[in-house]
């Protein structure tokens, strides 16, 4: 990787895409497996040969069990857990509704953590990371698409509206028109293939 490339790889497991990105030798995650899957992800990572050591951040699309079960475990290898304003609301019940997992283990974040939505220069502030944070509610309320520029939208569960489609969601409708207006092309979804806006 040259001095400022990035690159994308789906290190996922399950039916779920977790990403890493890489940038400056460093990685962040997006989005990590269900309680219990640990090993699983750990496993992942030496297949992709990518230290714990390099991992320095991790932010997760929404609070369901498929993309932050494991979170916390994450934190204790060394990785900071970055969240936005509007997931912060939403962190108490996200953990109350996961303590049914007996492996789960409940997700704190440091208060210099919490980012704000819609400040352009959010992650390149944080983490030297060209993008920012969209909240985009529709698969739920606590939902966020990470726009990292040049690269592409992580969009997590967002459903994904086809033109054809009969029925709407206001919410889903609104979510994917704020992600139109950015100038990014390439969709990396929690589930399934990249798409193009």
């Amino acid at each position: 990787m040259g001095e400022g490339e990035m690159n994308v790889i789906n290190i996922g497991y399950g039916s779920t895409n977790y990403y890493a990105i890489g940038f400056q030798e460093k990685y962040l995650l997006i989005d990590v497996g269900l309680p219990g899957t640990l090993g699983k992800m750990a496993s992942q990572l030496r297949k992709y040969n990518i230290p714990w050591s390099d991992i320095h951040y991790l932010m997760v699309t929404h609070f369901h069990p498929d993309h932050c079960g494991i979170a916390q475990e994450i934190q204790s290898m060394g990785v900071e857990l970055i969240i936005s304003r509007t997931q912060s609301d939403f962190l108490e019940s996200a953990n109350e509704t996961m303590k049914k997992f007996s492996s789960f283990k409940e997700i704190k974040v440091e208060a210099h953590n919490i980012i704000n939505e819609h400040d352009q220069a959010v992650l390149t502030k944080k983490m030297g990371i060209p993008g920012y944070i969209l909240h985009t509610p529709g698969h739920s309320d606590d939902s966020i698409s990470i726009v990292i520029e040049g690269l592409g939208i992580f969009t997590g569960d967002l459903p994904y509206n086809h033109h054809m489609s009969m029925e709407t969601n206001e919410k889903v409708d609104q979510s994917w028109s704020r992600l139109r207006n950015t100038n990014e092309h390439k969709v990396f979804p929690g589930h399934g293939q990249p798409l193009m806006l």
